[in-house]
């Protein structure tokens, strides 16, 4: 209840506040609202409005009033078609890369070079999804971080997987 009161005891000093400043002010209302009517109009500086507003304002020809601009897009489109091409290369050679694996260990001409690698074609194939997952999401937050990295991540893994589809292709 404290809170209640003291809140409406500064809301009633606030409005006496603004009442006492109107009153004592040189001038009539015309020319108070005459002058607010001006200083809408100003222009505002693009570091104001770039803080405090989301649009920014331009003064209108004739008597309109303020106008609304919309923000020009600062950022260039993350996902891109050489984002998607680059990342989706990488996924597709990651498969391959496991197909070629297991054929090789089916005729067993070759055996696996990672040791961390299972097997199996479905551990390789969750493994390979999931370092093309997490390569494609460090290629994301890269490239929308503006970076010139964000290809690294995925023209790593595409070479790394052809290198291990031309050693399939080589125990053929």
């Amino acid at each position: 209840m404290n809170s209640v009161r003291g809140t409406m005891i500064g809301v009633a000093m606030a409005f006496g506040c603004l009442l006492c400043s109107a009153q004592e002010a040189p001038g009539s209302i015309r020319q108070m609202n005459e002058e607010a009517r001006m200083s809408a109009l100003a222009p505002v500086p693009s570091s104001e409005v770039a803080f405090s507003r989301p649009f920014e304002m331009a003064a209108a020809p004739s008597s309109a009033g303020l106008v609304l601009v919309p923000p020009k897009n600062r950022f260039p489109r993350t996902a891109s078609t050489g984002f998607f091409l680059l990342n989706g290369l990488h996924l597709g050679m990651a498969i391959f890369d496991v197909e070629m694996t297991q054929h090789c260990l089916a005729d067993h001409h070759c055996v696996e070079g990672n040791p961390l690698m299972p097997s199996s074609t479905r551990g390789q194939l969750g493994v390979s999804f999931a370092t093309a997952g997490l390569g494609a999401l460090a290629s994301y937050r890269l490239k929308k971080n503006d970076s010139k990295l964000w290809v690294l991540s995925p023209t790593v893994g595409i070479i790394a997987h052809t290198l291990g589809v031309a050693t399939g292709f080589a125990h053929r």
